[in-house]
């Protein structure tokens, strides 16, 4: 639910440019849009069981064709710094103790380090390796988490904190999470602390001239009780804005959240500059639900820097694809599925889009030696998909300044072109950060990440506990002539599955 919810809420801060259009929203998306989505929602195990492509698709509200759009009234594809610091949780998950990661360099002496603003250097790039269910992908939600409750509002007061997910032997504690980052080239750091009904605490502090100030500081007091809300000097706020954001702030969603509902809104620009810059910059761990590849390939081909990339980068990674069209093919329903659909009491507009006859989708222009030929999406090997929908973030990061934290990026890849894709962010992003899991242990074996161990973490569950534990390559005091490759297959690194023999006895 909360990736619909970023949908529309980004679509909401694109019509803020428009007094009318406002309006508009306050009248009728607030209200009717917000509660279709979440209807659709609640129906999405049926949808997806049978149409996952098409509802993707009608899950319009999509963060980078809405930042696309807006671009030139909102302007957030300026290389203005979108880096996170550094960043620590508590009881979240499989991680019980409080585990972070640091992305602070002491200089810019590697490619992996931008200069975030001046005289500060942060690295671009962040590896964390383990064994399967060691914990990696958990610290990647953990970092999505962290900003979806800075960000995104609750319909009501019942309404459950999806990110609160405790260690499960401390699963009556709250989770705590804290993270530093730069949003439009100024830094801020948040702290929360909340379990599944109640944020219990939050600060949130800035610097806008390079000093520590307090933007606002909130303290649970006690259900259905109007939380205690200290703002800071510097943002100058009313009297009358500042009790509006404390009408509407509800004891399951954070301060800054609520700035789309206050009513004074002369004098909240500190808020609704932050929420827009998160919205637009700073992206989830699950990429491949927020958009599918038919939407990836047709929105690049509408737009012709993205399709030169997008051709460019197919040709680069011998794939024998030369170009791709978007094209619409006829679909088979049957009459089981028809009748299901017709039973729903799903609104007829999306029974109407559920039952179409036709559907989009991709056709590749692919090339031998002698004659092309053309191949259609689904008979593009699972690699090649992986690799369609990564471009998109690539674009992104090197064309503006974002943060993605992406999943198993090596999954389905080959080596040289993980290697390659990882290269070309490296080298041609400036102030975009990306932040990835991966089993691919032959990264470890490139002078460039050798060089650079504080963009290395390996992650284990300590056996006593059965809490994951993340710990930096610098950490464990090697030698810099040592390989890092060589010293994690022989295990001194740990972060490496301990199996036994391979004889197996089956035998009482």
């Amino acid at each position: 639910m909360r990736e619909t919810f970023v949908f529309t809420h980004r679509f909401v801060l694109a019509l803020r440019s428009s007094n009318i259009a406002l309006c508009l929203f306050k009248i009728f998306f607030s209200n009717v849009c917000i509660l279709f989505l979440s209807y659709i929602w609640k129906k999405a195990d049926y949808i997806k069981s049978y149409h996952t492509p098409i509802i993707i698709k009608l899950v319009f509200f999509d963060r980078r064709k809405i930042s696309r759009t807006f671009v030139s009234v909102l302007q957030y594809e300026q290389n203005i710094s979108a880096m996170i610091r550094e960043f620590w949780v508590k009881n979240y998950l499989s991680i019980r103790n409080k585990q972070g990661l640091s992305f602070i360099a002491k200089g810019a002496s590697s490619p992996l380090v931008a200069e975030v603003v001046d005289g500060v250097y942060l690295y671009k790039i962040g590896i964390l390796y383990g064994s399967n269910a060691s914990g990696k992908s958990n610290m990647l939600e953990a970092l999505s988490q962290v900003f979806f409750i800075l960000i995104l509002s609750k319909i009501d007061s019942k309404s459950k904190i999806t990110g609160s997910n405790p260690f499960a032997l401390t699963r009556n504690e709250p989770t705590e999470m804290h993270v530093s980052f730069y949003a439009n080239g100024i830094r801020y750091d948040y702290d929360v602390k909340f379990n599944d009904k109640y944020i219990l605490n939050e600060v949130l502090y800035y610097y806008p001239n390079k000093s520590r100030a307090l933007f606002y500081e909130r303290a649970f007091v006690n259900d259905n009780v109007q939380a205690e809300i200290k703002f800071g000097a510097s943002l100058k706020l009313s009297t009358k804005t500042q009790e509006s954001i404390r009408e509407n702030t509800l004891n399951n969603h954070s301060v800054l959240s609520v700035c789309n509902k206050v009513a004074f809104k002369e004098d909240i620009e500190a808020f609704s500059t932050l929420l827009d810059y998160i919205l637009f910059n700073y992206n989830p761990a699950n990429i491949d639900f927020s958009k599918g590849i038919i939407r990836i390939l047709k929105e690049a081909y509408n737009d012709p820097k993205r399709r030169k990339f997008y051709y460019t980068m197919l040709q680069k990674a011998d794939l024998n694809i030369l170009e791709y069209e978007p094209v619409i093919e006829d679909r088979n329903i049957s009459n089981e599925e028809h009748e299901l659909i017709l039973k729903e009491s799903f609104p007829n507009e999306l029974k109407e889009e559920l039952l179409k006859p036709t559907t989009e989708s991709i056709i590749f222009r692919n090339c031998s030696k002698s004659e092309y030929f053309y191949v259609p999406l689904n008979f593009q090997s699972k690699g090649t998909q992986k690799y369609i929908r990564v471009l998109d973030a690539l674009f992104n990061m090197i064309t503006g300044s974002h943060v993605y934290f992406l999943d198993e990026l090596g999954e389905d890849l080959h080596y040289d072109l993980l290697f390659y894709y990882l290269n070309v962010f490296i080298y041609n992003s400036e102030k975009s950060q990306l932040i990835i899991t991966s089993q691919e242990t032959a990264l470890l074996a490139q002078d460039l990440i050798n060089e650079n161990r504080e963009v290395v973490w390996f992650v284990e569950k300590n056996k006593e506990t059965a809490s994951s534990e993340y710990t930096c390559a610098n950490e464990f005091g090697l030698n810099k002539n040592l390989s890092l490759y060589n010293s994690y297959h022989i295990g001194r690194l740990g972060a490496k599955p301990e199996l036994g023999s391979f004889f197996i006895d089956l035998e009482d």
